[in-house]
């Protein structure tokens, strides 16, 4: 028995114009910011997309039917990200590690589905092909593919422009409340002259540009972010004292329960940040 196709979709379809049957990655990118639909209802439009999930042997176990973890994973080092205190180069390996969860993930969850050697393996004509075939998530903190658009950023910057630039685009947050960055042209098309689009990132900030990470280097990331997805979410960054105080008031957090959550996630991210620096080789 075929299931049906969903209600949101099909309307969608009527309103648009868009053929009932024509699931593919342009369609559901389109359907994705019109219509803001579910992840379950993604999920289920994906499987008529491939039917057939390849197994993505690379990612965390434990999370390969989590469909949502990949966003989470996103909105998780996302937050790190955007906290002022990280350190540019830890920035930098957190959009490295988004960019190979985006590889490694199952499609059902927005990703490609890779294995090691696959990541590892990667160049740039074959980044070209694949990337249309990458999720779009409703919001840009989560989205994997504002998440590659950001990591293509930076190596494009490391081909093309001196370190002192990719430095600059290290202490670089993202916009908040803006569109999303997928949909804006590359702004460092030189990615495609990169070798490896895993590659090293020392302590001090530089990216090997002529090759991809060591394979133990990529278990190590795969590592760091089962961490972040099983652990407590991270410490928010400081809100603006003008918008500290929410429309509708909550239940107040004690001072010791708001000291414990945010130790709690200290720990994580420090955790999370060893991890990554233990495996980078050095220049």
């Amino acid at each position: 028995m075929t299931t049906p196709l969903p209600d949101l979709w099909t309307d969608w379809c009527s309103v648009t114009g868009v053929p009932t049957d024509k699931i593919d990655e342009v369609s559901l990118s389109c359907f994705s910011q019109q219509a803001q639909p579910s992840q379950a209802v993604l999920a289920a439009l994906r499987r008529r997309l491939a039917p057939k999930d390849p197994p993505a042997p690379a990612w965390p176990r434990g999370h390969t039917e989590d469909i949502g973890s990949l966003q989470r994973l996103i909105r998780r080092a996302t937050a790190i990200i955007q906290h002022p205190d990280t350190h540019w180069v830890f920035r930098l390996r957190l959009r490295r590690m988004l960019f190979a969860a985006v590889l490694l993930a199952p499609r059902s969850h927005g990703g490609l589905g890779l294995d090691r050697s696959g990541a590892l393996g990667l160049r740039p004509d074959g980044m070209h092909r694949v990337r249309g075939q990458i999720g779009v998530a409703p919001e840009p903190e989560d989205c994997p593919a504002c998440a590659t658009w950001s990591w293509l950023d930076v190596i494009g910057t490391n081909s093309g422009w001196s370190h002192s630039s990719v430095r600059v685009l290290g202490h670089r947050r993202d916009e908040v409340g803006s569109a999303h960055r997928h949909l804006r042209p590359d702004p460092n098309p030189d990615w495609h002259l990169s070798i490896g689009m895993l590659p090293a990132v020392d302590r001090w900030g530089w990216i090997d540009a002529y090759g991809s990470m060591h394979p133990s280097s990529l278990s190590a990331v795969i590592s760091a972010a089962a961490l972040l997805l099983d652990g407590p979410e991270p410490a928010p960054a400081p809100v603006p004292a003008a918008a500290a105080m929410p429309a509708n008031p909550r239940r107040q957090m004690s001072r010791e329960e708001e000291e414990q959550i945010l130790k709690r996630a200290d720990e994580l991210t420090a955790r999370v940040e060893a991890i990554l620096r233990e495996f980078d080789t050095g220049r």
